[in-house]
């Protein structure tokens, strides 16, 4: 049976602002068969978390022996930083992330552009789009993201998001420094009206249930680091926006 066994620099293990080391039950990885998880009946998830405690006093982490953030920011001369693009499907977002990801290597950043579609065809292939199903994909992306952060990696995360529990989710396991929220905004007419994909209409139609902005809500952010109409404004200015806002965050900064 194939075994994934990887490791990652950084403290990619650690949890967010939290000390290195510190062991926390639901953050336990190891050499794990390359299968789907198992359906679990009532009570197993209880043994399986005591398992796991078990096997977590028998890991001893090596976080402050691994190449640093800051050490490999210097490498690549820029600040790490996860910026998160939510909004209503069909506001803009994966196309923004898209050519903001080729401006910002143009201008001679490493950046790493996450789409949601993307994320649901590998690591997120088994996660459905109940609310559980929805809030553990954006737990699965924010870790992920966290990886990245701790390489030195710009990232940009193009998702819906829907909900402000989730995305306040996302901000606790990314840190609230490294978290920068963009609220890619259009009316949901607008949306609508350009359906590329055509799932507003499936959706009309009945043949997606708990589409976001028809049948599931979307809450708006309240206080976004930067909000982007795009509705209002063209492709080029929306990441020209972007770009301006971000670079002085990312532009490297010798101590």
């Amino acid at each position: 049976m194939p075994f994934l066994c990887t490791y990652f620099g950084g403290q990619a293990f650690s949890s967010n602002a939290r000390k290195p080391g510190k062991q926390y039950a639901h953050r336990f990885y190891s050499a794990l068969p390359l299968r789907p998880p198992p359906i679990l009946a009532e009570g197993q998830s209880n043994i399986i978390q005591l398992s796991i405690i078990a096997l977590n006093k028998h890991l001893h982490p090596i976080f402050d022996r691994l190449i640093q953030r800051e050490d490999r920011e210097r490498r690549l001369l820029q600040h790490s930083k996860v910026l998160w693009l939510t909004g209503l499907s069909g506001s803009g977002k994966s196309t923004i992330a898209q050519h903001l990801e080729r401006r910002l290597y143009n201008e001679g950043y490493f950046p790493q552009a996450l789409d949601g579609d993307n994320i649901r065809t590998g690591i997120n292939s088994n996660v459905d789009f109940s609310d559980e199903g929805r809030r553990e994909n954006i737990r699965r992306i924010a870790e992920v993201s966290r990886l990245y952060l701790n390489s030195g990696i710009i990232t940009i995360n193009s998702f819906i998001s829907p909900t402000k529990a989730i995305r306040e989710m996302a901000r606790g396991i990314i840190g609230e420094e490294d978290f920068i929220e963009i609220f890619v905004n259009a009316p949901l007419e607008v949306c609508e009206a350009r359906d590329v994909k055509g799932l507003y209409k499936k959706a009309r139609a009945g043949e997606i249930k708990g589409f976001t902005g028809i049948d599931a809500p979307y809450e708006p952010p309240e206080n976004p680091a930067l909000e982007v109409r795009t509705d209002e404004m063209s492709l080029q200015d929306s990441v020209r926006i972007i770009f301006e806002f971000i670079e002085p965050i990312i532009k490297y900064r010798r101590a």
